[in-house]
């Protein structure tokens, strides 16, 4: 029935548009052969890079209009954003993470050149605004040198930046389901000696669940001076965000199939919620030695802020983080050299108090630090092969000291890992003007998160290794500009070893141990075209295959078990459509195969699908004030299913454990942008 619909649709608009003049769209990537990317730190065309980097444009993020950042990454093959609240992302990529239940580790994520990942591994962008951002950036396994090895790869948002023109402005206002409202705007001017950006946001809703009702505002800062006597061109960038969140939490089987809205019952009798204050700031300065020589220091900061009310205690906790790089590159035709160092301090205090007495439990500090020494070179020796090399030294040691507590021991520790060496190489050969092949092999690392670095005993664990691996990747990229299609494909191994696995005794107690190692293998594609001047389209996805290689627990192997939390296949197709009197329609479709829940994979999840569509209308009100209006319905079908699902959920006091995250049903969102041009 609905590829019928598809069908009949797309036949009504080719009859329409055959008797009408139609402008010609650019589609989001089909002239990729001029494509550069930055996922190296310094700009570098897509095609000349040994590894599956894919981009989400800007024109894609603008229509999610309501900041649903899971939707907006859906198109990225071997990606997989799960929310489960508004306040509770989770990403892996390629499976890597998978086993985190409650936040993304495993991946390096950053918003232009900030680190939105801590000391500890873990990547906080909940309160990301998309009207923020240009395009983000996805590289996949431990290509790049530049970001520390993270085993999943790289995620990197790009802020928006202003042109040339001495100003453009643009507002925009959303309304839709569950008492969704958003407000934002932006003002970009560009002279003579640099760029101003300046944005505000705020979005707030009542939630579809119980206890779900949320507010955030944010802020932005960025711009650039081009011409610094004696530096050259310096960059920054400010990002502020408060958050007041709700939670709903994770339910039941029967909870998810027959009363979907309700909340976890303890967390809605204490009326838990998360509220926090972040800001994120940046200097990058680039000076030029010579004709060849390019000097980069990046100096960044992160502060954060939160209070949690949970329904075992309440947590008090905030970080300041600190890092500096300075690298050096060379640069001729045929090759690039670049070579540096990374340092990185994060001091994290939490304290935890009883709900009803506020007594204090426990009062904290833990220190983290590491040092990545890095070196990388790409070169051409011949005149259709490049080669890449690069490696990454690391240093990591972190410290516990606890405040005296009443009745509850010191527990005061230190924990210095021994270095790590990543290596990576890989080749791309141009086989002809359409096509490149690349292959790429990389060692990357994962340090422990807070709650995996303490013992039983909540005490540094001085044993514990940080989780290793190997990851090979081979793959294409074609470049049809005559047809004007774009195809990429990859195939891809990760050998993990030393895995690290979070125990949750009881609901306030989480330790970390190593346990076994795993194999993932999969394929990836993306196909893109536009057929048409009025229609482009694409599709992409995944197949993979996960699994224990050797992991036991309580004397039980799981050898040769599925891993849980990765579905075995995702597929991804949108296309754009042109209709006269300036009308775009799109529509996507989104579809999620089965997965496991737990280790023993004795609780499946079956897989789902979704079908999104909106329609867009732009109209020139003045010579350059322009009005954009937007509608836009998703989950059309009204599909039942989990946005995320808490692998190995945890029972207590006899209760059922609770595994799902009930996604929104059908949802409206109502937009309407200007813009001055």
């Amino acid at each position: 029935m609905r590829s019928a619909l598809t069908f009949l649709f797309l036949l009504f608009a080719k009859t329409v548009l055959s008797q009408s003049e139609v402008k010609t769209v650019t589609a989001d990537s089909v002239e990729l052969n001029e494509v550069q990317v930055t996922a190296a730190r310094y700009t570098q065309s897509l095609r000349s890079l040994a590894a599956p980097v894919q981009i989400v444009s800007q024109n894609k993020l603008q229509r999610i209009s309501t900041g649903d950042l899971s939707s907006a990454l859906a198109s990225v093959p071997g990606v997989q954003l799960q929310s489960g609240t508004f306040q509770t992302l989770k990403l892996t990529l390629r499976g890597i993470g998978s086993r985190s239940q409650y936040s993304t580790n495993r991946t390096r994520v950053y918003i232009d050149d900030i680190p939105l990942t801590g000391g500890d591994g873990t990547s906080v962008f909940d309160d990301l605004e998309l009207s923020f951002l240009s395009r983000t950036e996805v590289t996949k396994g431990s290509y790049s040198a530049w970001y520390g090895s993270g085993m999943g790869g790289s995620l990197r948002f790009v802020s928006q930046k202003a042109s040339d023109k001495l100003f453009s402005a643009d507002a925009g206002a959303t309304a839709g389901s569950f008492g969704l409202l958003k407000f934002s705007g932006m003002a970009r001017s560009g002279f003579e000696s640099g760029k101003l950006t300046v944005g505000l946001s705020h979005l707030s809703g009542d939630g579809y669940r119980q206890n779900s009702s949320y507010s955030r505002s944010s802020a932005l800062l960025t711009g650039e001076f081009s011409d610094v006597k004696a530096l050259g061109k310096i960059t920054y960038l400010l990002m502020l965000s408060d958050v007041n969140a709700f939670t709903p939490s994770s339910v039941d089987a029967n909870t998810f199939l027959n009363d979907p809205q309700a909340a976890a019952l303890n967390w809605l009798n204490v009326k838990g919620f998360k509220a926090y204050q972040r800001l994120l700031a940046g200097v990058k300065i680039d000076t030029k030695l010579s004709h060849q020589w390019i000097n980069t220091l990046l100096l960044n900061t992160n502060i954060y802020d939160q209070y949690e009310l949970r329904p075992f205690n309440i947590l008090d906790d905030r970080s300041v983080t600190f890092s500096v790089q300075e690298s050096v590159r060379f640069q001729t035709e045929n090759a690039n050299v670049a070579f540096g160092i990374e340092a990185l301090t994060e001091r994290y205090n939490w304290q935890t108090q009883a709900n009803n007495t506020l007594e204090i439990l426990t009062d904290a500090q833990e220190n983290r630090s590491h040092i990545n020494a890095f070196a990388s070179t790409e070169w051409l020796p011949f005149e259709k092969i490049r080669i890449s090399l690069a490696a990454n030294l690391n240093f990591t040691k972190y410290s516990l000291t606890e405040n005296q507590v009443p009745d509850r021991p010191l527990t005061n520790g230190n924990y210095a890992g021994k270095a790590i060496f990543s290596p990576m190489a890989g080749i791309v050969y141009q086989l002809s003007d359409a096509v490149s092949l690349y292959g790429s092999a990389g060692h990357g690392f994962s340090n422990p998160t807070v709650e995996e670095s303490l013992n039983s005993e909540g005490m540094i664990n001085s044993h514990l290794r940080p989780e290793q691996g190997w990851t090979f990747d081979v793959g294409a990229k074609c470049w049809f500009p005559d047809a004007r299609i774009f195809l990429q494909g990859s195939a891809y191994l990760i050998a993990l070893n030393d895995l690290l696995v979070t125990k949750r005794p009881a609901e306030d107690v989480f330790y970390g141990e190593n346990a076994g190692s795993s194999l993932l293998k999969g394929l990836e594609m993306t196909f893109r075209q536009q057929a048409f001047d009025w229609l482009n389209y694409s599709i992409s996805g995944s197949v993979s295959d996960n699994r224990f290689s050797s992991f036991s627990e309580n004397n039980i192997s799981y050898a040769g078990k599925n891993l849980p939390g990765i579905p075995q296949s995702q597929l991804y197709s949108d296309m754009e459509i042109i209709l006269p009197w300036q009308i775009k329609f799109h529509a996507a479709f989104r579809y999620s195969g089965m997965q496991y829940a737990d280790d023993a994979n004795q609780v499946l999840v079956k897989g789902w699908k979704t079908f999104d569509a909106g329609v867009r209308y732009e109209t020139k009100l003045l010579a350059k004030l322009h009005l954009n209006v937007q509608l836009a319905v998703n989950n059309l079908f009204n599909e039942h299913y989990a946005s995320m699902i808490l692998i190995n959920a945890p029972s207590f006091n006899g209760r059922a454990p609770r595994y799902y995250y009930p996604a929104l049903p059908r949802n409206f969102a109502f937009t309407l942008r200007l813009q001055w041009k």
